[in-house]
């Protein structure tokens, strides 16, 4: 990250050609640059003053000459994304236009933006902390609208607001267990072990009642694949379609039509997926159906949730009882859908199986509603406050440093060591919102952000 005295630039709008451009300036510099490439319609090479209303006019290249018209407006500093005076042009989204509009203000003493860039000065000046800040990134990703939505409220603060309590009791803790280490001899300063141990207690249960959203929180920000497995002709294509709701799969009567993982996005209620096809699980001897049914295997391995299609209008076959035996093991990420139902029904009943139709589509709904509660569990789901792996690995370290003061609580030690893993708790909870964060770890966040943000 550059120095925060210096004044950055970047593209803020996607890559490509649209119909409106931004390029966003900021720091100290920003209205001393912006005259080198705007001229107002009404105030020449005047700059636009910090919370005027926006003002057109016409954008200028490196040598003067006029080169788009659009607006220009000017945010004060506090009241800015970053924190800082900033300087947005509003052009039509024309690359050339943006590209030499940057060239335009670097030339004028402005840095090119890293990745980030913005949103690290927003967390810098106070504009932001880093839930809020990771939050945006979020929301810039998000594939659905339900993960827009979560990640709108992780922006609005919602992880910072149920954790702020949680800091401030063990704030006040540390502070009592420091008076009683610095006024040993003062008894009304010492820490009383049952109103301690309960603390202690509540602030672990805070922690894990966060914790253990995380797996509905995992899925919801990253997603999740689900694999179709199955043997040749039970439906895979034709059930990958139906619930694409399109067609992509090439579905034919020919077995070992899918000779490779077919891969698409799907929404299951706002939780995005990957759905993968794959080849027909079967005795193969020739090289490429050998390479496709070992790829099948393969998703089936990685994947986070695996769909068996079954065909319901005959008998098991052999491999198809030994994958029934492989799902009834692997319970918790396994669902068995018995395709065909629009056919009078052979053999005996899979329990537990959904009964569907890729042809006419009975079933499928239900099919869907299954799928997305295997993944995010049962009932309505509430918006998850923790979504980040690093999130909850801090949370659980806070847990650890916890139980460990609990545990030197119980056995009677001293205040000295039962103050240092309060300390130790403190500091795990800190990094989340970044009160307790190295610039490392402010270079591996903010490296994953888009340029412009």
């Amino acid at each position: 990250m550059h120095d925060l005295s210096t004044t950055i630039v970047a593209v803020a709008t996607p890559p490509g050609r649209g119909g409106v451009g931004c390029v966003r300036i900021s720091g100290a510099a920003a209205l001393d640059i912006c005259p080198r490439l705007f001229e107002s319609a009404v105030e020449k090479l005047s700059p636009p003053k910090p919370g005027a209303p926006a003002r057109f006019g016409r954008f200028l290249t490196r040598e003067g000459r006029p080169l788009d018209h659009g607006y220009v407006v000017v945010f004060p500093r506090g009241a800015s994304f970053t924190g800082e005076l900033t300087v947005e042009l509003w052009t039509h989204g024309s690359p050339a236009v943006l590209a030499e509009l940057i060239a335009g203000s670097v030339a004028a003493g402005a840095l090119p933006a890293g990745p980030g860039e913005f949103t690290y000065r927003a967390v810098c000046n106070g504009r932001l902390d880093l839930t809020r800040a990771e939050a945006v990134r979020d929301l810039v990703e998000a594939r659905t609208l339900y993960q827009a939505r979560v990640a709108y409220a992780q922006a609005d603060g919602a992880l910072c607001r149920r954790l702020q309590p949680l800091s401030e009791q063990l704030e006040e803790w540390i502070a009592r267990g420091e008076a009683a280490v610095e006024f040993v001899d003062e008894s009304e300063t010492h820490l009383p072990p049952g109103q301690l141990r309960h603390a202690i207690e509540s602030a672990r249960v805070c922690c894990g009642e966060l914790l253990d959203g995380f797996r509905t929180g995992r899925v919801v920000r990253d997603g999740a694949t689900l694999a179709m497995i199955g043997l040749p002709n039970v439906g895979k294509s034709s059930l990958f379609n139906r619930l694409l709701a399109r067609d992509r799969a090439i579905v034919t009567d020919r077995a070992g039509t899918t000779r490779d993982t077919l891969e698409e996005d799907l929404s299951l209620g706002g939780i995005p997926v990957r759905l993968i096809d794959t080849a027909g699980l079967r005795e193969v001897t020739g090289d490429v159906e050998s390479e496709g049914v070992r790829r099948a295997e393969r998703a089936r391995e990685e994947a986070d949730l695996v769909l068996l299609v079954l065909d319901g209008s005959r008998q098991l076959e052999p491999l198809e009882l030994e994958a029934l035996e492989r799902s009834a093991a692997a319970a918790a990420r396994t669902l068995v859908a018995v395709n065909k139902c629009d056919l009078p029904a052979a053999g005996e009943p899979v329990p537990h199986a959904l009964r569907v139709s890729a042809l006419t589509g009975d079933g499928v709904g239900g099919l869907r509603e299954e799928l997305r509660r295997k993944l995010v569990g049962t009932g309505p789901v509430e918006d998850p406050i923790i979504t980040s792996t690093r999130h909850a690995s801090a949370l659980d370290e806070t847990v650890a440093a916890l139980e460990r003061a609990a545990k030197a609580a119980e056995e009677g030690l001293s205040e000295e060591l039962l103050l240092e893993d309060l300390r130790e708790a403190m500091r795990h909870l800190g990094t989340i919102t970044g009160e307790f964060t190295d610039e490392a770890l402010y270079d591996r966040i903010f490296s994953t952000f888009c340029i412009g943000k």
